[in-house]
Formats: C-alpha cells, sequence, structure tokens
C-alpha cells in the first residue's frame, strides 16, 4: 500500500489549505460517490434491521444511507484536517471540554471510551488540546510508511510528551494500565466485534462480543471510565459529548463485574448512536459472534430491549 501515500499525502495538503466551503463541499462529494458504488450496503442494512428491530421503509432507508454515506465521506476530510484545530479552537466544543479537565485533573488516570461513534478521531485529538497526557490504541495496517504518516495526523496534539500518542493495539493492555498507575489516560474503542477478552453484553438488545480491556483497566486501577466522543452539529462545527462516568463498586465475582461494566458502557454507546445515528461506523458486522450455545447461529434478542429509533 505504500503507492497509496503520495496521493494521500497531496490530497490532505489539498484539503487543509482549501476554504472551508470546499473542503466540506469535496466530503459531501466523496460521500455521494460512496453511495453511488454501494460499499458495504449489506452489511449497512442488516446491521440498521437488527439495531432497529424492524426493516425500514424504503425512503427511509434511503435517507439514511445517503446521510451515512456523506459522514464518511466528510470524516475523511475531517481526518485530513486533524492539524488545523488548535487549543485556541477548544471553547468551540462546548462545556464538556472543561469536564474532560477536571475528570483528568483528579489524578487518578481516566480510560476514554469513544466507540466509532461521531468523530472518534477528532475525540482523541480534543483530549490532546487540553493538555490531556492520552494513550490511544488503534489497529495499524503493517505498512511502515502509511502507519507513520497516519500516526502523525493522530498525534498532531502532541507538545512534547503531552497530547495523544498511539500504538498497536496488539499487546497494549500492559501499556496501558502502566499510564494509568501513572495518572494518564488511555483511549479504547469498544463497539467492534472483539476476538480475544471479550464478554457477550446486549448492544441494541443483542448479545455483542465486546472487549473487557475497559473493565479490566478499570478494576485493576481504578480509574474513571468516560464514554465521550465528538459529534458533527454542522459544517465543521462540533460538540463533545459525555454520555456516562462511570466508577464501579467491585463486588466479589470478578466476571460480574466485568459484565455489568461492559453492559453499561455499551448502554452509554447507544444514546451516543441515538443522537446522530447516521454518525455511527455502520459497515461493520457487528454482531457475527454469537455467544456459545445460541441455536444455529441465531440472534436473541434481549427481552423488552429498546431498538435504535430513527
Amino acid at each position: 500500500m505504500s503507492w497509496l501515500l503520495p496521493y494521500a499525502q497531496r490530497l490532505a495538503e489539498r484539503v487543509r489549505k482549501a476554504r472551508p466551503r470546499a473542503a466540506y463541499r469535496l466530503g459531501r462529494r466523496i460521500g455521494d460517490l460512496l453511495y453511488a458504488l454501494g460499499v458495504t450496503r449489506r452489511v449497512l442494512r442488516r446491521n440498521l434491521r437488527l439495531a432497529c428491530g424492524r426493516d425500514l421503509a424504503p425512503a427511509e432507508r434511503r435517507r439514511f444511507e445517503r446521510a451515512y454515506y456523506r459522514h464518511l465521506g466528510l470524516m475523511l476530510v475531517e481526518f485530513l484536517r486533524l492539524p488545523t484545530w488548535t487549543r485556541g479552537d477548544l471553547a468551540s466544543f462546548g462545556p464538556a471540554v472543561d469536564e474532560v479537565r477536571r475528570i483528568y485533573g483528579e489524578g487518578s488516570g481516566v480510560i476514554f471510551v469513544a466507540g466509532h461513534a461521531g468523530l472518534w478521531e477528532l475525540a482523541g485529538h480534543v483530549a490532546g488540546l487540553c493538555d490531556v497526557k492520552l494513550l490511544s490504541v488503534a489497529k495499524l495496517s503493517g505498512h511502515a510508511e502509511l502507519d507513520a504518516w497516519v500516526t502523525s495526523l493522530r498525534e498532531s496534539s502532541r507538545r512534547g510528551e503531552v497530547g495523544q500518542r498511539i500504538r498497536d493495539v496488539n499487546g497494549s493492555l500492559w501499556a496501558m494500565k502502566k499510564a494509568l498507575d501513572r495518572g494518564e489516560a488511555v483511549g479504547i474503542n469498544v463497539d467492534q466485534e472483539a476476538r480475544k477478552g471479550m464478554v457477550f453484553a446486549p448492544f441494541f438488545g443483542i448479545p455483542a462480543a465486546t472487549s473487557n480491556a475497559p473493565a479490566l483497566l478499570h478494576l485493576k486501577t481504578g480509574a474513571p471510565i468516560v464514554v465521550a466522543t465528538v459529534h458533527r452539529i454542522g459544517p465543521f462545527r462540533y460538540r463533545l459529548g459525555i454520555y456516562d462516568v462511570i466508577r464501579h463498586e467491585p463486588s466479589l465475582s470478578r466476571d460480574e463485574d466485568v459484565l455489568a461494566i461492559t453492559a453499561r458502557i455499551n448502554r452509554a454507546m447507544e444514546a451516543m448512536i441515538q443522537d446522530h445515528p447516521e454518525q455511527w461506523l455502520w459497515s461493520h458486522r457487528r454482531w457475527r459472534r454469537r455467544p456459545p450455545g445460541e441455536a444455529d447461529g441465531a440472534l436473541r434478542r434481549v427481552a423488552a430491549a429498546p431498538g435504535l429509533e430513527l
């Protein structure tokens, strides 16, 4: 994939130099192209049906899909523009910025969970701008030059030791624990299918394989879990929202604690997605892995669980 890097760098330079209106228009056009191509449309429709608990009417589904693909196009443009956001812009993200600073200032570390909702890359950038020393984990491509360039964008809020730094998610649990022990913050996305260290917790009423890493780190370190992200509320206008702050009192059963904490994270993620449904990564097969003993791989819905409302 090294051949892709020069094109990506030129696109990034063009996007950052463009006037905001032109950059926004480019993002929407990219989204319209994705919509026309139907990229991952089958997965999107299946996930929508599962999350809503019903089939959408054709007109309703088309409106949602167009909004979703435009979100993806805009998200690409916004990612390339990450370095343009500075500390002077923090006030525009709303009062939750001060709450992030207050919780981090307690000194016991913070476990940030954003998931792939809203602008999670921008959320990590904003945390860095708040002078939070943040270790975020991400899946890297394995192509050294491309990974180095993408990481440089993600770490563009850093000033010396303060700000966001990125490491590969593989083998990262110990590094995150040590960071929390030092009173720093870590960033984890847990809304995609976990293959290791998983717990099946309800997500829109359907058990979903979810990473147990935030719960384990919370129980080991006592650092609060802050479920938060940044949503787009207009052309290059954003709002940071905090959806839950979890401080769980341990019981005698670690497994029950892990499940309870993970289920609470998923409930906060549901509220986050409900606020801006088109701004979640619907292209991932969230409910593919099933709990042991679920007959014939059928998706068993939790009784009386509310579904997504569009």
